[in-house]
């Protein structure tokens, strides 16, 4: 017996329900931080972005007809087109009208698109759930551990997604592109490096990891018009606790600390607050940073690294 009158077995189900749940909240926070760090902007649309992808991906498959992997991946670049086109023809646009409180005036249109977009979905899809069938849903026993099939594939692809990031960003000519924008998108100019592409791409990447993430909830759970509010939160925690300039690495496993955290906490505290136990570690990190307001904005946006905050 460990934790008083807690057994091997519920600890053991807890750590995979953690995992399992911290890949979802990795994958959401590797492509949270990873527009937020590069480009300066609050994207709190991700979330009506990780909603469009699942809708698409169940209009292509229920009322096109396509099977479902090929309405998968269309439905998941559909979402990558329309996250790209946010930045290309709302964000920026706002951002050079806008001039110094370009910040705000960004996250006030994120929250205009999200409130648009929520809105949207309910006038052509409906407020009813929708299920999204795809291969058949099979329960693993692993020792005490039990999970379902769709959970095992859904950290492998997590997994894979976020090493593919990390490498891409080590050792290739478009990371360290990415990089030199993320600390100077003025510099980066100078020396040949469009930030403006840079940009689109990172946006590019963020939506494709939300539009996954995605997929995976859809097939195990159900599609509905706010199922993205919450992952954008933790992906927002995530992104934080981590620093926007972290690797994906980092910030992968950041994500699955802190879902670990909120399933450790159910064995105090009732299921509705063990969330709580998260942001209290959130504001705990807040009032120790709050200190140094300086590292606290650069942990957020790094590219201001160069200016007096």
């Amino acid at each position: 017996m460990i934790f008083g009158a807690l057994d091997i077995e519920t600890v053991s189900q807890l750590t995979a329900n953690g995992i399992i749940n911290g890949a979802a909240y990795g994958l959401l926070g590797v492509g949270f931080a990873l527009i937020l760090g590069v480009t300066g902007r609050f994207h709190f649309a991700y979330s009506i972005t990780y909603t469009l992808a699942a809708y698409f991906m169940f209009t292509l498959w229920d009322r096109v007809g396509l099977p479902i992997w090929p309405a998968v991946l269309l439905g998941i670049l559909a979402a990558t087109v329309l996250g790209v086109s946010m930045e290309q023809y709302v964000y920026r646009p706002l951002a050079v009208r806008a001039g110094a409180t370009a910040l705000l005036a960004i996250f006030v249109a994120s929250l205009g698109l999200t409130i648009a977009g929520s809105n949207l979905v309910q006038l052509f899809w409906g407020s009813e759930n929708q299920i999204l069938e795809g291969p058949q849903q099979e329960v693993i026993n692993w020792g005490d551990v039990a999970f379902i099939n769709f959970d095992l594939w859904s950290v492998i692809s997590a997994v894979v997604l976020v090493l593919i990031l990390a490498a891409l960003m080590r050792y290739t000519d478009l990371g360290r592109q990415i990089k030199a924008t993320r600390v100077n998108p003025e510099l980066a100019e100078i020396i040949g490096i469009s930030s403006h592409r840079i940009y689109l791409i990172v946006f590019a990447i963020g939506t494709f990891l939300a539009g996954s993430a995605a997929f995976w909830y859809s097939l195990k759970f159900s599609i509905d018009p706010a199922m993205g509010l919450r992952p954008v939160i933790f992906a927002f925690v995530v992104a934080f606790l981590a620093g926007t300039a972290s690797s994906p690495i980092r910030v992968f496993l950041t994500g699955v600390a802190v879902a670990l955290l909120e399933q450790y906490t159910s064995i105090w505290l009732s299921v509705r607050w063990t969330q709580t136990a998260v942001f209290v570690v959130l504001l705990v990190y807040l009032v120790v940073l709050a200190f140094e307001p300086r590292r606290v904005i650069l942990s957020m946006f790094p590219q201001l690294a160069r200016e007096k905050v």
